[in-house]
């Protein structure tokens, strides 16, 4: 009888052990990706971009398998990260895998809206810096129209009832952005929240991309006024949450 109560005795931790290289093992994850997501509010706050961008990777890596809502939301705080660090092609790149995420269609409607607003920005800025640049039309085009198509969906799929016509406004700036000649469009000062892609070489890495990329293979984005687009709630802070 005593070394059978000894069995047991020394059995009692074996489902502990379990329970951390488990499910244990996951929620260390996540509190640790809490915290990392926490250094990164922080450091947006304080405009340090690459440190943000830094502490929401570390993040997304923990959470990568575990937690997709969660993996979505840092890929989004990433392509913020990177546009304000003026890594377009980076954001870019980003943008489109998160839009074209399957389990993006599943998260709620606010992030959806924020993601695709804040990819119409980008795509926007984009095709307004390389024209400034003198690129060729079709690349600065294709960036151009992306962003109209992206405006598109939102003035369809969202509604704003403090601003109806938001959305609609932005698409509008957008078709105006291809329609102007160039002298038109220099005479217009780039929107400060654009110019952080200025003087990067911007049209000269979007060449190299397309063909890093193949002539024939477009880029996507899911399905498919004057003045620049609304900020909308992609420059708000990071707001951490399962999203499932």
């Amino acid at each position: 009888m005593k070394r059978y109560l000894a069995l047991l005795w020394l059995l009692v931790p074996l489902p502990l052990v379990v329970l951390h290289f488990s499910r244990g093992q996951k929620w260390l994850e996540i509190d640790e990706a809490r915290v990392l997501v926490r250094q990164g509010e922080s450091a947006e706050e304080d405009g340090d971009w690459e440190a943000a961008d830094a502490s929401y990777r570390e993040a997304a890596k923990l959470v990568a398998t575990s937690e997709p809502g969660l993996k979505l939301r840092l890929d989004l705080a990433q392509v913020r990260t990177r546009f304000r660090k003026g890594e377009a092609v980076e954001a870019i790149d980003l943008s489109e895998s998160l839009l074209n995420d399957p389990s993006f269609r599943t998260m709620p409607e606010d992030f959806r809206e924020e993601s695709r607003e804040l990819s119409s920005r980008i795509h926007y800025y984009a095709a307004w810096v390389m024209r400034l640049e003198g690129a060729d039309r079709e690349l600065w085009m294709e960036q151009a129209e992306l962003a109209r198509q992206n405006y598109r969906l939102l003035v369809e799929d969202f509604d704003d009832p403090g601003d109806p016509t938001r959305h609609q406004k932005d698409l509008e700036s957008a078709v105006q952005l291809q329609r102007l000649s160039l002298t038109e469009l220099m005479g217009r000062p780039l929107p400060k929240e654009g110019q952080c892609m200025a003087n990067q070489g911007l049209s000269e890495q979007m060449a190299r991309r397309r063909g890093n990329r193949g002539q024939g293979n477009r880029p996507g984005q899911g399905r498919m006024g004057e003045g620049p687009p609304n900020k909308g709630a992609g420059m708000d802070r990071f707001k951490p949450g399962s999203g499932s």
